[in-house]
């Protein structure tokens, strides 16, 4: 049976290498109905030709995936960024929640920058915006919570999905939040029109944190403006009594960071001040922001089902001596169309990294280093031994179907 028709809205800016990634990540979701829609600054390479695209030069992530939305004709709608890499099954678990009727939208979890370890999971928020992490029984396939407008669910950017006649009921995102909170503020009127949502722990992505106009590839910031916009903007439009103690506890909390940055060598102490100074334009731009009451227009677009491989999931293990040959047989299997998973351990202690490569993914640590956050500094263990963990620890996010070693098929 035809899985059900998703939209999969990507808003991409300065970043064509990474744009790149997550088109060819895609190809190996296993999810088979769904069409890819590109609102960026540049054109998607020639070699995709499978999406649709949208120019947008504006600095308005709010905007950018109201111009997805407004040509999307899926279903469902779902929104990633261009600096993350989704699990293979991602699209599936995702949306398997509108199965229920009443469920407006989804949100799964993300990995951080080494791709293991939780950066975001279930979370809630507050009527000023801020985040309220939850513990959720993760062995369950998905969540459902009843709305509440005073302690919403909080929907993750790169990882969320709304059944798509719900999003159109509340007019889409609020171009006001150029950058920062505009899925929060969309989720707040969600909640207001009575729709569930569901958290669905499974769904998960690799999320990066590339480098933007507002920020370092370390997450330093360079310009606070739009975040102090969308804060004063959103605290202005949900908050029931006054909201000047708010803000500027969220003043203080920006200083603490910059503070902690500079005491990191991350940032030098000179660039405190000027940076402070565009968190306080920002904010006093986003009080006398008002909100916009014109509809969205709807596009008449046909759908375009991205073509996907729905192969088989291979695991390569390769020793210290092995690389060569991992490397070569990872991309012979990659343009066999296959899915790929290589494990590379070294002779060391060193930290577990997952990154997304030349289109397969590569998890590369020493076989005495920890892959998981929780576990003990160094892991006293085998290269066997350590190769039956990390596939232990990938099958739960991607059913594997075979391992293979330099010596020959193992399963």
């Amino acid at each position: 049976m035809k899985a059900v028709p998703v939209s999969l809205i990507i808003v991409s800016q300065k970043r064509p290498e990474h744009l790149l990634w997550l088109l060819q990540s895609l190809r190996h979701q296993t999810h088979d109905n769904f069409e890819v829609i590109v609102v960026a600054d540049v054109r998607p390479p020639p070699v995709i030709k499978d999406v649709k695209y949208r120019p947008f030069t504006q600095s308005n992530i709010s905007a950018a995936r109201n111009a997805g939305l407004a040509i999307a004709a899926g279903e469902f709608v779902v929104f990633c960024d261009d600096d993350a890499i989704p699990d293979p099954p991602w699209l599936d678990h995702l949306v398997s929640p509108f199965v229920d009727p009443l469920v407006g939208a989804t949100t799964g979890f993300t990995r951080g920058r080494n791709g293991i370890s939780r950066q975001w999971g279930a979370m809630r928020f507050d009527l000023a915006g801020n985040d309220q992490p939850f513990d959720i029984d993760e062995s369950q396939q998905f969540e459902v919570f009843d709305p509440a407008p005073d302690m919403p669910i909080k929907l993750i950017g790169t990882n969320m999905a709304f059944r798509k006649s719900a999003l159109w009921e509340i007019n889409g995102f609020d171009e006001n939040f150029r950058f920062y909170l505009d899925e929060t503020d969309a989720k707040q009127r969600l909640d207001k029109t009575e729709w569930k949502t569901a958290v669905v722990p499974r769904a998960q992505v690799h999320h990066h944190y590339a480098a933007s106009d507002r920020r370092t590839e370390n997450r330093v910031p360079t310009d606070l403006f739009e975040i102090g916009a969308s804060k004063a903007y959103f605290c202005k439009t949900h908050m029931n009594d006054d909201y000047n103690a708010e803000l500027r506890e969220f003043t203080n909390e920006q200083l603490i960071r910059l503070t902690v940055l500079v005491e990191q060598h991350k940032l030098r102490r000179s660039d405190v001040t000027p940076l402070m100074e565009t968190l306080g334009d920002g904010m006093s731009d986003g009080l006398q922001r008002e909100q916009n009451q014109s509809r969205l227009t709807c596009i008449p677009s046909e759908f375009l089902i991205f073509s996907t491989n729905r192969p088989e999931h291979i695991v390569l293990c390769a020793g210290p001596r092995d690389a060569e040959w991992m490397t070569k047989t990872a991309l012979k299997m990659v343009n066999e169309g296959k899915c790929v998973s290589v494990i590379h351990l070294l002779a060391s202690p060193r930290y577990f990294q997952v990154r997304f490569t030349e289109g397969y993914w590569l998890h590369r640590g020493g076989v005495f280093g920890k892959s998981i956050r929780t576990q003990p500094l160094v892991q006293l263990t085998g290269f066997q031994k350590r190769f039956t963990d990390e596939i232990n620890r990938i099958s739960t996010l991607h059913a594997v179907d075979k391992v293979q070693s330099r010596h020959g098929t193992n399963m």
